[in-house]
């Protein structure tokens, strides 16, 4: 009730009713406080901080051009009003950039109509609806009219549902619409997913985390932000369910929660963490305190954990207030810092699991690092003693921590539904991917512009449900330039073909063509590169150019042609840098966005240089290894720095070669090993290209004069790691060579279990035939694969096995595929990997290869598929991996060829005996 509507009620009865009425009034309102003005939010210490939070949104974007202050002083019903001053007073910048308050106040109201429609909603309590079904934004995604679109299908989906049931009900929707398949970092947008089918486990958590919300069940995206026992890392899904959290695979459902593929790993996570909008109240332990998200540890959850004391101390041993300590983990050939922490009196803490770790704490360029062992290690001291390294290496023995038990509550026929239910969405998706265009319709769009078949044929193959928007620009942009409509699409990133609109694309290539017409010629290659491209970094792509050239005057342009001075002190002077404001999106603001607001992060605004410098006809860039902002001037590209009173003037470079040491594999960046810079007490990676051979890296690469370390890594079947650190100087105007030696494990191949390939039996797809494991690998060594072809850490083996599907085939090894014969139907998936060529593709007949894995290696090899084995000839096991991993394809490669040095009869016709 409102106070006005109480007022009106009393002066209608008589003065002794009055005094009767308010005494009886005052008492309710005594004992019952909430039902006067019964709002949205009722905590006060939230509301204290929201109107803290607003003051200083405000604030930060004072100097903008923004409506949002102004719009939500509008009449709105007052729980729409207070949940749309939620968002706003914790919003990151490029979510109060790139969207209007009015589409925020649309999602606002679905949001609030899923929490009085559905019958869960009113037993939501306010800090879980609030940070965990009110927000749009999940990760970095491009944010979308999900809600408004998919309400109603989704609604009469779980019509009749308990709020479990539903919410595993969404899921299956889910699967229905989206699976699994690797893509860049950027995440698409939810609608865009269900276009194209398909997304990487950051996407499908995003969109299964968006679907859940939009009928009102809370859900969280879980990280773990980098595995132990494997490089990459993975996202789920959390789900509220009457006061209780579980996990699910985000559109990978189970006949239950908490059941998932990922169970297992996550047993062996150091850090598991998802991210709470808005300051957080709970009880849960948190990571990361920021004034607009909370980060939340959730790792006890999944792992066994300890808490873990850190001292940072300097070297006369007094206690560093506000060093900063970096906890690493290797990945991917570099020690991640999953967790950053700051002291206080010298000391902070993490709660992690137990495994091992690189710690590195900084302060005002000093620096000192320890290995820590977490199950042995209860407090560790860092002295902060150097201020660089040179001519040093250290080997590390990185241990994951040990594999835990996983139970499983559904029952053998409720798993058999299940997986029933699963070909039948299959089949649903696959009909809908079926209308996507082929190559046959490519080439004749193509024969029809006159275009190059090879390109619209990729194009259209890239664009997937996408595809009238990638046709329409070929057909339009081929009328506004036929000499840069193929150069303009070919400077797109994969993902962008699948999710770019064509009015975005062709506002790009008209306003850069326009605008060519108008400044002096540059090289060809150049301005295709660093003019006409679009794609800045990996933004969300946007119609900047044509923005910029209207929002700057035709005078700015020229001066700014003639002396770069101009726009750099016009940033300085219009644009605010604050690097916390946005860190909660994880996503730039558009350029367009950085010029409204006039705020922005650091990486924003660097885009927005390079935006302006192209709108312009300047070529422009972000240096791939520094991440710094460049433009090309005199032949030269020129570093731009804000920092500094002038344009930053060519730094001191020296160059770097690459020697390859004695690898059983070519080291790849970011799989065997990569550089960082010394900067400012810690080693920043250099960003060159993943999977990048030594042999491919040019002979001598530029670099900037300095201090380095190189870090290597060998990761072992059991998910250890033998790394190095190796520490060298960059002189200016010299060539350092750089050896690269992965360290090695000294023990030689032992077979760990034995299998009779003249017994185990398959029959091969699309025939009765029946043959041994023995008489396909055709007495010679085999690497067997039982995949269940429809789950995420198959698809992960068959991607892995396509870098070295070369190598792999010339080493003479025989690849047999097999899947049990209820999963053969999933088999034509393989079709679309790149394997090696020595490769068949088998059913296990009544599970008779399973069971005989099973009998050596456990029944729980049954429930940790795919399942990897190299074999030789004589069923000798040397290679077994089992569940989800990555770097399988490298691992067997290596194990391969050492088994060509130490198994002379994998070649030769005599028998193998275990060394």
């Amino acid at each position: 009730m409102q106070f006005a509507v109480l007022y009106n009620l009393i002066t209608l009865i008589d003065q002794k009713m009055k005094k009767i009425f308010i005494c009886i009034l005052l008492l309710v309102l005594f004992c019952f406080p909430t039902l006067v003005n019964a709002q949205l939010i009722q905590n006060r210490d939230r509301l204290g901080d929201m109107e803290r939070m607003l003051e200083m949104q405000r604030q930060l974007t004072s100097k903008g051009k923004t409506n949002i202050w102004t719009y939500l002083q509008k009449n709105m019903p007052s729980d729409e009003k207070q949940a749309l001053r939620f968002l706003y007073a914790y919003m990151p910048l490029s979510d109060m950039a790139d969207y209007t308050p009015s589409f925020m106040q649309m999602n606002v109201k679905y949001a609030l109509r899923a929490r009085s429609e559905l019958p869960w909603g009113k037993n939501i309590p306010e800090d879980v609806f609030l940070h965990f079904v009110l927000p749009l934004r999940i990760n970095n995604e491009n944010l979308d009219s999900f809600r408004e679109v998919m309400y109603q299908e989704l609604k009469e989906r779980v019509k009749g549902l308990s709020m479990k049931d539903a919410a595993l009900e969404v899921n299956h929707w889910c699967h229905q619409k989206v699976t699994y398949r690797g893509t860049d970092a950027r995440t698409s947008a939810p609608l865009s997913a269900v276009k194209k089918s398909f997304g990487r486990c950051g996407e499908e958590s995003t969109f299964a985390v968006t679907a859940l919300r939009t009928v009102g069940i809370p859900a969280r995206q879980v990280y773990t932000p980098r595995w132990a026992h494997s490089d990459d890392n993975h996202a789920w899904v959390e789900v509220w369910i009457d006061g209780k959290w579980y996990f699910m695979g985000a559109c990978e459902p189970d006949p239950e929660l908490n059941m998932g593929w990922f169970a297992e790993p996550a047993t062996r996570a150091m850090l598991v963490h998802t991210r709470a909008y808005g300051r957080y109240f709970g009880s849960e332990n948190v990571v990361t305190v920021a004034d607009r998200f909370s980060e939340l540890n959730l790792t006890a959850n999944y792992a066994p954990v300890k808490k873990v004391n850190v001292w940072v101390k300097d070297e006369k041993g007094l206690l560093v207030d506000s060093a900063k300590v970096e906890f690493g983990l290797y990945n991917y050939a570099e020690y991640y810092p999953i967790a950053t922490r700051y002291t206080v009196n010298g000391k902070t803490d993490l709660t992690v699991g137990l495994g091992e770790l690189l710690l590195w704490a900084s302060y005002k360029g000093k620096f000192g690092y320890a290995k820590l062992s977490v199950p042995a290690t209860d407090s560790l001291v860092l002295t902060l003693k150097n201020t660089f390294l040179n001519n040093l290496t250290e080997n590390y023995f990185m241990v994951p921590p040990k594999v835990g038990k996983v139970t499983v509550s559904a029952t053998a026929d409720e798993i058999k539904h299940n997986s029933q239910r699963l070909l039948q969405e299959d089949s649903i998706r696959h009909a809908y991917m079926s209308t996507f265009k082929d190559s046959v319709w490519a080439a004749s769009l193509a024969t029809r512009l006159g275009l190059d078949h090879a390109v619209v044929k990729e194009a259209i193959a890239k664009s997937y449900g996408n595809w009238s928007d990638i046709s329409e620009y070929l057909e339009k942009g081929t009328a506004i330039s036929r000499k840069y409509v193929l150069a303009f699409l070919k400077q797109l990133s994969d993902k962008d073909f699948s999710d770019a609109s064509a009015s975005v694309l062709l506002s790009q290539l008209a306003s850069a063509v326009e605008e060519k017409k108008k400044t002096a010629p540059i090289d060809e290659d150049l301005f295709v590169k660093y003019v006409l491209a679009p794609r800045l970094a990996n933004e969300n792509l946007s119609p900047w150019r044509k923005f910029l050239l209207e929002a700057f005057s035709p005078v700015f342009l020229k001066q700014t042609r003639n002396d770069i001075l101009v726009l750099k002190n016009w940033i300085t002077q219009n644009i605010l840098v604050d690097n916390v404001a946005n860190m909660h999106s994880r996503t730039p603001l558009s350029p367009e966005g950085v010029f409204r607001l006039k705020v922005a992060d650091k990486q924003s605004r660097d885009l927005f240089f390079v935006a302006a410098c192209r709108s312009f006809g300047i070529p422009a860039r972000i240096n791939q290894a520094t991440l710094e902002p460049e433009y090309f001037r005199n032949e030269q590209w020129l570093g731009m720095s804000f920092d500094a009173s002038k344009v930053e003037e060519p730094t001191s470079k020296g160059k770097l070669h690459f020697v390859n040491g004695d690898n059983l594999v070519e080291p790849q960046y970011y799989l065997h090993f990569t550089i960082g810079k010394l900067r400012n007490g810690s080693y920043k990676t250099l960003e060159f290209d993943e999977g990048k051979r030594i042999s491919e890296f040019p002979e001598e690469i530029e670099l900037e004069a300095g201090y380095y370390a190189l870090v290597t890594g060998n990761r072992q079947s059991d998910g250890s790691v033998l790394s190095s650190m190796s520490y060298f100087k960059v002189s200016a105007d010299s060539l350092t060579n750089l050896k690269v030696e992965l360290v090695r494990q000294t023990d030689g191949l032992k077979a760990s279990g034995k299998l009779n390939p003249k017994q185990l039996q398959l029959q091969a797809v699309g025939s009765s035939n029946i043959h041994t494991l023995g008489e396909l690998a055709k007495d010679a060594s085999t690497v067997l694969v039982i995949i269940d072809p429809d789950k995420e850490p198959s698809k992960h083996i068959m991607n892995d096995l396509a870098p070295y599907r070369e190598a792999l085939t010339k080493t003479g090894t025989h690849f047999v595929f097999v899947t049990s014969e209820q999963k053969a139907g999933g088999l034509n998936i393989l079709k679309t990997y790149d394997l090696p060529d020595n490769y068949v593709v088998g059913i296990d007949l009544k599970d008779n290869i399973l069971s005989s894995v099973m009998d050596e290696y456990g029944i729980v090899m049954k429930d940790k598929l795919p399942l990897v084995l190299f074999l030789d000839k004589e069923g000798n096991v040397y290679y077994f991996s089992s569940g989800y991993r990555i770097g399988v394809g490298e691992q067997l490669l290596r194990t391969i060829r050492q088994s060509e040095n130490e198994l002379p009869c994998n070649k030769a016709k005599q028998s193998c005996t275990t060394p």
